[in-house]
């Protein structure tokens, strides 16, 4: 199976191993130690998937268990966190303040987006954030946006012109659906 979301290159981390690490630091955050049955519950997935992802990320070194059975992070781990998160804010943010997203669909994409995002990119889009602010583009741009896309025009259309995508919902499926 070629799935692209599995691994792109050596030494980058899976979806799903990111949800793991950040459970982990997670759960050490709040209560001082990880377990597998821990992180099942956080995950709402398995022991056995827990067992399986967790064996993986101590082969590629990323957390390390002691004699009780605790899961801790290594350097290592501690370091794809921090660039997890940091790329996940940065997204989140991009998507909330410029493109109007709402925070619950932005954390959701940003999700999604946080691990596929190189490092470079993730900077260029940090410098690009701190023009946006600095420049007070916010009021101009959202004058551009537009709540439909602009070849469909909310008609009813089986694919949009514009993006070439399924139209749902009356409306392109980029376009987010506007807040009440």
């Amino acid at each position: 199976m070629n799935d692209r979301r599995k691994k792109f290159a050596t030494g980058q981390i899976s979806h799903s191993a990111t949800h793991h690490l950040l459970a982990v630091s997670g759960l050490i955050e709040e209560r001082g130690y990880a377990r597998v049955s821990d992180i099942a519950k956080r995950l709402d997935i398995t022991r056995g998937t827990v067992s399986v992802a967790m064996q993986s990320l101590k082969t590629a070194g990323y957390v390390d268990q002691d004699e009780g059975h605790f899961f801790h992070l290594t350097q290592a781990g501690l370091k794809a966190v921090a660039s997890i998160q940091a790329r996940h804010e940065v997204v989140e943010y991009f998507l909330t303040e410029v493109l109007s997203l709402s925070t619950r669909q932005a954390h959701r994409e940003s999700c999604r987006i946080e691990y596929l995002i190189e490092v470079a990119t993730t900077r260029r889009l940090f410098a690009l954030l701190k023009f946006w602010r600095a420049s007070h583009l916010q009021e101009a741009f959202s004058n551009e946006v537009a709540d439909e896309c602009p070849a469909c025009n909310g008609d009813d259309v089986q694919r949009c012109a514009y993006c070439g995508l399924e139209c749902l919902e009356d409306k392109c499926s980029l376009v987010a659906s506007p807040t009440a």
